[in-house]
């Protein structure tokens, strides 16, 4: 259950990449050596064990040295134990092998490049090793890239798809329909919002009709209930009568009144917006503030599986699938985006329910009125899901 905001971590500025390098390199040259019987697996182990708030770090640096000493040949055993780790231990490894490669001179393309299309390895070393390879070798990136435009790792996809965004920008004043089949061939692919928004914008400017909400698989269709009563800040925590329902038998009763803040209040139908997805609760519930609303979906899904829950909303949240509750954050008003939070969730086959829980305080500043989320499902690597799918 996430209790913290969370985003999805994707590198796409070559200054922040090597501003990582440069400071690992600097810490690394301060640090006291392993004992030369410590071994590189153990050195990698030191890596992967790095996280938050400088854990690991005094085990990492002097581990990251003795790394970094290592012939180019052995850049495919860093590159395994890359596999599974946190973005913080992901950036040491980058580091890592950045400084093997420039310590030990150009690094052998070819077994980089045969790396990368072994899609057994892993997805965190074959993007590592595919932004090695675009840095020593521009041609040689920009040919790979073109055919890994659907590429199960989220970090080569991310890559392919920008690659992809640049062509078709290029197409737009020249050859127009080249541009647009480029463009929606691409926005199949994306999954980075900051990316799927771009495109989306660049289709409409070439005339093209396509929606944030339909890029995202965004959820239109709710049916909602308010206000119940958050003054102080109570109804975070508080169980009113929809989230005790689902909470107990993961659904709701629709056709049930409940207590409201100011009264019985009822379920009714609210949707999002056509372009954007958002649901905006303050139009709808007539600028409430410190209040509590719940929404309800149902969503049908072909098979068991797992997915992501992903939801974008400047007002405290909590959300839950089948009963279970699997987001959780206390935060007003300090910014929102698409898929602002994430988290893992399972779906069963056929009917699956969602619940939200959307806060409302009663600060009185302009900037302060919104009370709106957008909500969506997508696979582990952000492809929204529609119901039915």
């Amino acid at each position: 259950m996430i209790r913290s905001e969370m985003k999805l971590v994707h590198w796409t500025s070559q200054s922040s990449r090597l501003l990582v390098i440069v400071m690992l390199l600097l810490l690394s040259t301060n640090s006291q050596r392993v004992d030369a019987a410590d071994s590189i697996d153990a050195a990698i182990e030191a890596i992967r064990q790095v996280g938050t708030e400088g854990k690991g770090f005094e085990k990492a640096l002097p581990a990251a040295e003795v790394l970094q000493d290592l012939p180019s040949e052995k850049l495919s055993m860093v590159l395994d134990g890359a596999d599974g780790v946190n973005p913080i231990a992901e950036n040491w490894f980058r580091g890592i092998v950045f400084g093997i490669a420039q310590q030990s001179g150009t690094p052998e393309l070819k077994s980089l490049q045969d790396y990368v299309l072994d899609q057994q390895n892993n997805a965190i070393g074959r993007g590592i090793a595919m932004e090695l390879i675009t840095r020593e070798n521009s041609s040689m990136g920009t040919t790979m890239l073109a055919d890994l435009l659907n590429d199960p790792s989220l970090a080569i996809r991310e890559m392919a798809v920008e690659q992809s965004i640049e062509k078709a920008a290029a197409l737009a004043d020249s050859k127009q329909e080249d541009s647009v089949a480029v463009y929606r061939e691409t926005l199949k692919a994306a999954r980075h919002p900051k990316q799927l928004s771009r495109i989306v914008e660049s289709l409409g400017k070439l005339g093209e009709t396509v929606t944030t909400a339909d890029a995202f698989s965004l959820i239109l269709n709710w049916k909602s209930i308010a206000p119940f009563d958050n003054e102080g800040g109570v109804g975070f925590e508080a169980t009113y009568g929809p989230e005790q329902q689902f909470a107990k038998a993961g659904m709701v009763d629709l056709e049930q009144q409940h207590e409201g803040k100011n009264g019985a209040v009822s379920w009714q139908a609210v949707e999002g917006s056509d372009d954007e997805g958002l649901v905006d609760l303050a139009d709808t519930y007539n600028k409430e503030k410190g209040a509590v609303a719940y929404l309800f979906a149902e969503f049908e899904s072909s098979d068991d599986r797992a997915v992501q829950a992903r939801l974008g909303c400047i007002n405290a949240n909590k959300v839950w699938v089948n009963g279970k509750e699997v987001m959780a954050t206390e935060v007003y008003h300090s910014g929102s985006m698409l898929d602002q939070y994430v988290a893992p969730c399972d779906l069963r086959k056929g009917k699956n329910t969602i619940l939200l829980k959307i806060c409302q305080n009663e600060q009185e500043e302009s900037w302060a009125q919104r009370w709106e989320f957008q909500f969506r499902l997508t696979d582990p690597t952000g492809k929204g899901l529609q119901s039915g799918q």
